[in-house]
């Protein structure tokens, strides 16, 4: 690339020095206009651009000093070289000190003018190639995040979306001011219709004859790019405009534009009528419908049903059926995964997944009322000890935004399901009483992050505590609150200073005078409390459980206390 010359002026007053300067940028092919005052340099700084400034410091009385600082600040980028006499060194100190660059003892050589001149050239070289090189990088960077973007983009789209991603990068990386994206189906005659379009590409044809098309496209001088796979062609992509500069990624993103619309072609088929997925269907699925509730802000929810090891042949099928008879037609069942059964549940937050997660337990534990009309199944006793059935619960966002990460969690929260005290203390078979001098009797059990832990503390402490659950729980979204009924400052009080909780007095209960118990069920877990109130002061349990949750409303419930609030 061809250098322009520098702009070069002189504020001189020794005829010898400026002959010197004159020679020498003659010489380097530069260009230098002589400034005979301090005006007609600024002024000169000020209308174009300058690259070299050279000025005698003690030029008209000593005011040229001032221009090592103000010429910089007109003309950015421009060098100021000093000049002093062998008697005025100090000068030069200052010159250096309001921003010149250096300082040249007169008269200078003529080496010295060159060599300042070649600096900045080597400087302005510099520059220049490090613009170009952070312009390439920053393409490249585009590029690969519109490369990646399409990849990851391709593996859950639908095809209206894949259209439009296609089409939105082809435009980023090619510069163009049009696209458009044109299917072939059938071939032949049959009619070119347009999937999507971007700037001034909108106002084509929304379907055309091809030789219609062509013509049209000729006329617009457009360039044409066909999507073309093994299969066949699949469309072509119309540039209006393309910058010749993107000229050689244009073909590689044609072809990769081809491959993400021949892989999202290529998703399986899904029979609506069969309700329960493999694996590869149910991860396709389930992605898909993640990645819809991320762009319309939706919730969703995984759950991972663990069956005992040892149950009867055949129980995992069966189970399978009965919960595929539970849940909507909307939502997706996976009959085997890794020795889990996986539901994903889309337009769905957490309270409806807990929803759906206590039907289903009710449903495989054998409850009659959970089971369709006719269908007796014998089971077993509530009260005997065989291994539980464990059911983790994970919602998006709340737990992740990817299948992989909700689906863990989902399965480590069924682990710890399975190590619930309501296992251990057989609490599901008992009444509120029972229940609540169980816990407090037993409050430390080795059940891992569910592990009820005991409360000795004052009533007013209590309030307070209730207060900071309720506001925790509303701060994921919906809440849901369910308290008993105490005088004073109770949990009830507590709660109605943040929500409205279902308030159920149980004080007329055999052994339950002086209960207190709350369970407060949140998008992003639950909470329950229960003990005693002994004068002044609260001693029972606490505990983040969401099946202790279930059997204390379920027992608050069936008590049949009157409704408070």
């Amino acid at each position: 690339m061809k250098r322009s010359p520098l702009r070069v002026i002189a504020l001189v007053d020794d005829p010898d020095v400026a002959r010197a300067i004159e020679h020498v940028v003659g010489e380097e092919g530069d260009v230098l206009e002589r400034a005979p005052s301090i005006e007609h340099a600024v002024s000169a700084a000020s209308s174009h651009r300058v690259d070299v400034a050279f000025v005698e410091l003690a030029a008209e009385g000593g005011a040229a000093l001032a221009l090592c600082s103000h010429l910089p600040s007109l003309s950015p980028g421009l060098v100021v070289h000093g000049i002093v006499h062998k008697n005025d060194l100090d000068r030069g100190a200052e010159a250096l000190s309001l921003g010149a660059t250096g300082v040249m003892v007169s008269p200078p050589t003529g080496d010295a003018i060159a060599r300042a001149l070649s600096d900045v050239k080597v400087e302005s070289e510099r520059r220049n190639e490090v613009n170009l090189l952070e312009q390439k990088l920053a393409r490249e960077r585009k590029r690969l995040e519109t490369y990646d973007r399409l990849v990851r983009f391709a593996r859950g789209a639908t095809p209206s979306d894949a259209v439009r991603t296609i089409v939105d990068g082809v435009a980023q990386l090619s510069g163009a001011k049009g696209v458009a994206l044109y299917a072939t189906f059938g071939g032949g005659e049959n009619e070119r219709v347009r999937l999507a379009a971007l700037g001034s590409a909108a106002d084509w044809p929304a379907s055309s004859a091809p030789a219609d098309l062509a013509r049209f496209v000729q006329v617009r001088h457009a360039r044409v790019l066909p999507l073309v796979t093994v299969a066949g062609e699949l469309g072509f992509l119309v540039l209006d405009q393309p910058s010749t500069a993107h000229e050689g990624e244009l073909s590689n993103l044609a072809d990769l534009a081809a491959a993400m619309l021949s892989l999202v072609d290529r998703h399986d088929h899904v029979d609506e009528s069969v309700r329960v997925f493999s694996s590869r269907q149910f991860r396709s699925v389930a992605e898909r419908m993640l990645s819809l509730a991320g762009r319309h802000d939706r919730r969703s929810a995984v759950l991972a049903i663990s069956l005992p090891d040892g149950d009867r042949p055949g129980r995992r099928e069966e189970a399978t059926l009965e919960i595929s008879d539970i849940v909507r037609n909307t939502d997706a069942l996976c009959g085997s995964e890794d020795g889990d059964l996986l539901v994903f549940l889309p337009e769905t937050n957490g309270i409806g997944a807990h929803a759906c997660r206590r039907r289903i337990l009710a449903r495989l534990s054998g409850e009659r009322r959970a089971r369709p009309k006719g269908n007796v199944v014998r089971t077993q006793d509530p009260r005997s000890k065989a291994p539980p059935i464990a059911i983790g619960v994970a919602t998006f966002p709340h737990d992740g935004t990817s299948l992989k990460r909700l689906v863990k969690a989902a399965r480590v929260r069924a682990d710890d399901d399975a190590r619930s005290p309501v296992h251990t203390l057989s609490l599901d078979s008992l009444g509120l009483r029972e229940v609540v001098d169980a816990l407090i009797a037993r409050p430390m059990l080795d059940a891992g992050p569910r592990s009820p832990y005991p409360l000795d503390i004052a009533c007013t402490a209590l309030f307070s505590l209730v207060g900071r659950a309720c506001r925790e729980a509303l701060r994921g979204g919906e809440a849901s609150v369910l308290t008993t009924l105490q005088p004073g400052l109770g949990v009830a009080a507590a709660a109605r200073q943040v929500v409205t909780p279902k308030v159920l007095d149980v004080r007329g209960e055999a052994g339950c005078s002086d209960v207190e118990a709350i369970v407060v069920e949140a998008e992003h877990g639950h909470w329950v409390c229960c003990g005693r109130v002994v004068g002044e002061r609260f001693r029972g349990v606490h505990a983040a459980d969401p099946l202790l949750a279930d059997v204390l409303g379920r027992q608050m419930l069936a008590m049949g206390g009157s409704r408070a609030g």
